[in-house]
């Protein structure tokens, strides 16, 4: 199968997993995280998680853990930073008893796909902190980024948004003219990290959970706007329309019929005469 009959083969399966999971919205959450800088983390190990939410697409009810919860529950929000690890550690607590209570749910996430920031490093980070995680099944996460490249094209949001802000995230936002108050950068985020401004992360991590949600809705209800072209959106192009006709057998015949058709036309008087001498 060639590339641009591929490409909208995928399309039509993203397609077709966005109207599922809105079916389903009940046992479908929207689950996001923040944490510290990638680049600038002062321990030199793994990255320290700061908040996690969860929200279900049908209800909108959403669950929350983060470092300032815990330490208020802890009575030491004076002292977060000495008691960081512990702090942490009933976070992710929270987190995979969750995850593991809703095994059978799909999670829609946006780019939480390695071990640098996803479901597999959460579930490292918490074995860092002497848990034993669930792993939940890679086909019960759906990545909200690579479906809008499937059903967009790559050039469906610039990597950075026109008031300078990068990420598509941010780009979307604002072509789709989306609330994104308390909502922070990756730089903003690492700034807030190192400040210990840990209610500040937590409200981020809500609001872009809104922004998924509401990036969802529009893109099922197809409505969602973006830089995309007519082409980068439906595939059709010259070399589709070539790839179509090769792979179709009718079209295949009816050019093979027309050649022979044209081939006796041009070649009938020789035919002719060769078949009088035989007979």
């Amino acid at each position: 199968m060639g590339s641009e009959v591929t490409r909208v083969h995928e399309r039509k399966q993203s397609r077709r997993r966005i109207e599922e999971l809105y079916s389903d919205s009940m046992n479908v959450y929207i689950v996001h995280y923040s944490c510290e800088s990638f680049y600038e983390n002062s321990t030199g190990g793994s990255t320290r998680v700061t908040s996690i939410a969860i929200r279900n697409l049908k209800s909108a009810q959403t669950k929350s853990w983060s470092i300032h919860k815990a330490a208020e529950l802890e009575g030491c929000l004076d002292s977060i930073a000495t008691n960081f690890p512990r702090l942490e550690r009933m976070m992710l607590d929270g987190y995979f008893d969750f995850i593991r209570s809703h095994s059978n749910c799909h999670f829609i996430h946006w780019n939480m796909r390695d071990e640098n920031y996803g479901f597999y490093a959460l579930e490292h980070r918490y074995r860092v902190l002497g848990g034993t995680p669930f792993e939940l099944q890679d086909n019960r996460k759906v990545d909200l980024a690579r479906e809008l490249v499937t059903l967009y094209g790559r050039q469906y949001a610039p990597h950075e948004s026109a008031s300078g802000r990068k990420g598509r995230i941010f780009s979307i936002v604002e072509i789709n003219k989306i609330t994104d108050a308390d909502a922070l950068t990756g730089k903003q985020e690492a700034d807030a990290f190192v400040d210990g401004e840990y209610l500040k992360l937590h409200q981020s991590t809500l609001r872009k959970l809104d922004i998924f949600s509401n990036i969802f809705e529009r893109t099922h209800d197809k409505t969602l706007k973006t830089t995309a072209s007519w082409m980068d959106v439906y595939g059709i192009s010259p070399s589709y329309l070539v790839e179509q006709i090769r792979s179709h057998w009718l079209v295949t015949a009816f050019i093979l019929g027309g050649a022979l058709i044209l081939a006796a036309t041009r070649y009938w008087d020789p035919i002719a005469s060769l078949w009088a001498k035989l007979s």
